[in-house]
């Protein structure tokens, strides 16, 4: 790599999620470039244990140990980071980071505004859509942000966890793209779940914004 080109860290946390960034950013890359083209990164793996199990707001234990690994990355002369867990920013958001984060929820804000969007649906995780860390900060902007009833929100969440677990069948994911055209009929669909990332592929970008796949877009921009 150059030294006019920027360093990309991917920090490396669940294995499914990882693996899909890592192969939307080759794939992507690749079919940009040509020939053997790859996307050049540095994966920096931690034991997601130190971290998963005090998802999603125990942030006393999780800010010293996300701060210990951000840190670490310096002695890599990053120049952004992505972190394929959605929820794990509003921990990331209360440190004063040595790097760059590529940040999901920014760049749907801004996604959403330059699209002049301001009515959508959130999907994510159970404590996503109970919770007001994202709703907030799209509130400050002037986005109308909905929730999926009660019923649903646990669906997505099961969703979620069979993505996880890579146990997912067919009826999971006919069940999710009925919820999806369900929802879809009153505003656009936001995805705040890199495990439900790994179908968004799949949707019309119109239709469905995915947070993960924007900070995939926005580390590919930094390379073309």
């Amino acid at each position: 790599m150059s030294n006019s080109q920027p360093n990309i860290a991917i920090l490396g946390l669940g294995t499914r999620s990882t693996l899909f960034y890592l192969e939307q950013l080759n794939n992507k890359f690749h079919a940009i470039k040509g020939e053997y083209h790859t996307f050049p990164s540095i994966t920096y793996s931690v034991d997601f244990n130190t971290i998963n199990p005090y998802l999603p707001n125990q942030f006393d234990v999780l800010k010293p140990v996300v701060a210990k690994h951000l840190n670490r990355l310096t002695q890599f002369n990053i120049s952004s980071c992505i972190i394929p867990n959605i929820t794990l920013h509003e921990t990331v958001d209360q440190l004063h980071t040595p790097v760059s984060i590529i940040h999901p929820i920014t760049l749907c804000i801004r996604h959403l505004k330059s699209h002049n969007i301001n009515k959508v649906t959130l999907f994510g995780s159970l404590y996503t859509m109970t919770s007001s860390y994202i709703s907030d900060l799209f509130k400050k902007e002037n986005i109308s942000i909905s929730f999926p009833n009660k019923q649903d929100q646990i669906s997505i969440d099961n969703c979620r966890k069979q993505i996880y677990n890579y146990s997912e069948t067919d009826a999971d994911q006919s069940n999710y793209s009925y919820l999806i055209s369900k929802y879809n009929k009153e505003s656009c669909v936001v995805v705040a779940c890199t495990e439900l990332s790994i179908w968004s592929p799949k949707y019309d970008s119109k239709i469905v914004i995915d947070m993960a796949l924007l900070q995939i877009e926005k580390a590919l921009k930094n390379y073309i």
